[in-house]
């Protein structure tokens, strides 16, 4: 699919202003667009097929919270609306400290904010498949998460093939088995380890596309020895094949914060 050129109406009251993600890797592009009856800017996630389109409106149109995407309807003939947030990834984020990763506090209260996203998403029925520090948004120190894509309901039945990013994948998505809840709990813990961290529990290599299968993870304290041991303990719970916990509710979340994220040099 060719890019939208900014200027272009793609409708009688959207106006594409920008690209804030491109179609690479058979992803659908999301365009920042001007919505002339709202008067306000939104994000518009465009499909090529319409039936993929009705499925993501229809599961985001069910769930409903402050560190979920809300979405905003959908167009002719495969148009997604989103709210359009403002702010860098969580990927961005952590690569632009200086050590390349977050301190303790500010990895808390994504574990927080993200942990409660996860939370609702299972509690309405689905599992979201591509929880990774790209897929987050921190809206002026809110961590948001997005893209529902790949989202489905938890069912008996095998996925079709591998779907997800690679190093965030747990092992049953990598086997293309069935997936759960505990499914997004692994995807939870790499993003955790990785913000602590800077770097990813399982080493990577192309004669290892899926490490995760057989490789045990690299204790977290070893790349960052100040993180308290407790902290340490509750990620490598979320990345331990072994000893993963089945919800995040359960063992991952850790205590109430309505904290935001620091902002280093006085803003994000």
């Amino acid at each position: 699919m060719s890019a939208i050129v900014a200027g272009t109406r793609i409708s009688p009251d959207l106006t594409v202003l920008g690209i804030v993600a491109s179609g690479d890797s058979g992803r659908h592009p999301v365009y920042i667009v001007w919505h002339a009856r709202a008067w306000c800017p939104m994000a518009c996630k465009v499909f090529t097929s319409p039936r993929r389109l009705r499925r993501e409106a229809a599961l985001l149109a069910t769930l409903d919270h402050p560190n979920i995407v809300r979405c905003l309807g959908a167009r002719r003939p495969a148009h997604l609306l989103m709210e359009f947030l403002e702010g860098p990834t969580l990927a961005a984020l952590i690569r632009s400290r200086p050590r390349g990763r977050l301190g303790v506090s500010d990895a808390m209260r994504v574990a927080v904010h993200l942990g409660a996203a996860l939370v609702h998403t299972h509690e309405r029925g689905f599992v979201h498949l591509d929880v990774k520090p790209s897929n987050v948004i921190v809206v002026r120190g809110r961590p948001v998460l997005f893209d529902f894509g790949i989202a489905c309901r938890p069912t008996a039945r095998r996925l079709r093939r591998p779907v997800g990013t690679a190093p965030y994948m747990a092992p049953e998505q990598c086997r293309a088995g069935t997936v759960t809840p505990a499914t997004d709990v692994f995807g939870f813990g790499v993003t955790l380890y990785e913000s602590l961290t800077g770097r990813l529990p399982f080493p990577g290599g192309s004669r290892r596309p899926f490490p995760q299968i057989t490789v045990p993870p690299r204790p977290l304290r070893q790349h960052a020895p100040a993180v308290p041991a407790a902290l340490e303990e509750l990620v490598m719970r979320a990345v331990d094949v072994a000893r993963r916990v089945r919800s995040v509710r359960r063992r991952l979340t850790p205590p109430r914060s309505t904290g935001h994220l620091d902002r280093p040099g006085g803003g994000v």
